[in-house]
This record gives structure tokens, sequence and C-alpha cells, in this order.
């Protein structure tokens, strides 16, 4: 799954306007994490200190983003989260995944799932799906606990986890110590999306990419399920990579920024 953070330092915004200013400090203090400096963000959207330093102060005015003295750092204000909480409780992830979902559809006109990881269970739920003008020929089941070990939709979660938490799964699965599944993940992560030809269903084949959280974990994937006799194994790229796009986009947007490489 390529990185979504890693296109290198932000650009100044396009529009020189204070709103379109603004909204690139509020953003890049959002996306820093425990607090960024004057110096950095000047850098990043490659704007004076000065400006910096005169928008900081008004969107502190406004309690969107708060200063630490003893740093000194800024990072989100208390209204900015309320307003955060607030709309993350009004539009779940099914709700932000659902137009991404369309698009996979329309772009490859084969059905697309969200699915969800239940980490107390260590197990996943088909979530959402959105389906296409082609008929699939057999019912995936939906909302109800399943396992992580078979299928692309699990395998593309899996191999995400930490290392006790495959363990733990596995444990659960009655399969712990068995040798063909820690090379099968470790390739799943090395490409970025997993790919199955009927392991959760006879007959469907699976393509899905891994999707993140804000914290950096794993919190479900997004991908196609294809019938095997519609399926052509020359287009398993081009499938492979809108997943990816799309699970990187998701993943965006539920605040997840992966590290830049060095």
């Amino acid at each position: 799954m390529s990185d979504p953070s890693a296109s290198g330092p932000q650009r100044a915004p396009a529009d020189t306007g204070t709103v379109a200013r603004a909204v690139a400090v509020l953003r890049a203090v959002a996306e820093s994490g425990d607090g960024t400096q004057i110096k950095r963000i000047s850098a990043d959207l490659r704007l004076p200190a000065s400006t910096v330093h005169r928008l900081l102060d008004l969107l502190m005015r406004e309690g969107m983003i708060e200063r630490d003295e003893e740093a000194p750092t800024y990072r989100a204000g208390r209204e900015f989260l309320r307003l955060a909480s607030i709309v993350a409780s009004r539009h779940p992830l099914q709700a932000i995944a659902a137009p991404l979902l369309e698009q996979a559809v329309a772009s490859m006109n084969e059905t697309a799932y969200l699915c969800l990881y239940l980490p107390r269970e260590h197990r996943l739920t088909f979530a959402a799906h959105v389906e296409s003008t082609h008929p699939l020929g057999y019912r995936v089941r939906s909302h109800e606990p399943q396992t992580l070990l078979t299928g692309a939709s699990g395998r593309s979660i899996l191999a995400f986890l930490p290392a006790d938490e495959v363990d733990a799964v596995l444990a659960r699965e009655g399969v712990a110590g068995r040798p063909d599944v820690a090379p099968d993940l470790a390739a799943i992560r090395a490409r970025g999306y997993a790919l199955s030809l009927g392991q959760r269903i006879a007959g469907a084949v699976g393509i899905f990419a891994p999707v993140f959280g804000a914290g950096g974990r794993v919190t479900g994937s997004l991908g196609f399920t294809i019938p095997e006799q519609r399926f052509d194994p020359a287009r398993e790229a081009e499938f492979a990579q809108e997943a990816c796009r799309l699970a990187t986009e998701l993943s965006a947007g539920l605040g997840y920024r992966a590290r830049k490489s060095a």
C-alpha cells in the first residue's frame, strides 16, 4: 500500500487568501500529531514565519489551536477536537467509505467491499459494499464475525497486525505454528495487498488492501470480490492498484499519516 503522506514537503496553498492559508496551517498542525513549531510549518508550507505566526494567533483565538509554552509547539485546540468529535460521531467509517466503494465499482465494475477488524474477537466483518452490474453468483455474509485467516479480505488485515495479535489469531483458529502463514503474510506486506482464489468462498477471487486508522493500526480492508470465471489474471495489477489507491485514500480520511521513508 502506498504511503498517504510520503509525497514530500507540503506546498503552499494555491489560493493565497487568508482563509486558504489558515486552513493549510490548521491542517499542518493537526497532522503533526504531538505538535509542531512555527519553523517547521513555515518550511513545509513555504510561508514566511511572520505569516504563520499571524495565522496561528487567529486560530488560537477561535480555540482551533493551542500552544504549549514549554516546548514551544502548537497542537490541535479543544474547539477543533470538539468539532472533529461531532463530525466523527455523525459520519461513521461506513459512511466515509461509501463514496470510495462507489468509485471502485465505477472504475472496475466489480463488487467492492469494506471489511472492519474486530480486535476483541480477532476476526473481521463485512461492513459495507456496493454491487456491480454483474451478478456474483454467491453470497458474502455481511455483519457476521469471520476469520482473518482465509481470503484476501482477512489476510490483508492479518499481515499488518502486531506479531502478538497474529499469534493470537492463529491460536484462536487452531493453526499456531503453521509454516505457510508467515511467508504469505510477509509477501502481502511487501506488495501491499492480498490476493485469494476460492479461500473464503468457492469460486470467488478476492483482492483487498489494508485500511489504517489515525493511530497507525490496521482497522480493516477494502477491495473487490470477483467470480473466478470472470476474473482475468492479467488484470490483477489493475484491480490491486485501485484497491490500494482507495484504501490509502480512506486511511488518509481517517487521519492516518504513515511514516516517511528515511
